[in-house]
């Protein structure tokens, strides 16, 4: 996030903790902020080692219930070409078609 300039609320990390299910290649990303998470959501098809990944809101966000605690919508600002690109739980993002061998760790 900070390569792109997304980082909203300050230069640490904006991703507060992350769930990987292996086995149906998906992860859940809590970032810090409605406004990072929304940040993150440009990176929809970033490619990661020769794999199409996709960044999503999850199906049960709710974008009413986020509306107060910031934007939905990615800043338009954002440096997208360092990386090839031209809510019950408003502070996550869904990132799903990670490889296999993808840990945690």
């Amino acid at each position: 996030m900070a390569a792109i300039g997304g980082n909203a609320a300050g230069p640490s990390d904006a991703v507060v903790s992350v769930y990987i299910n292996h086995e149906k290649k998906f992860a859940f990303v809590e970032m810090r902020s409605v406004e990072e998470a929304s940040n993150a959501m440009s990176l929809d098809g970033i490619i990661f080692d020769g794999v199409h990944v996709r960044v999503k809101r999850p199906s049960d966000y709710n974008p009413s219930l986020a509306a107060p605690l910031g934007p939905s919508q990615p800043n338009p600002n954002l440096n997208l070409t360092v990386v090839g690109l031209g809510l019950e739980y408003p502070f996550r993002i869904l990132v799903s078609g990670l490889p296999y061998y993808f840990t945690e760790a």
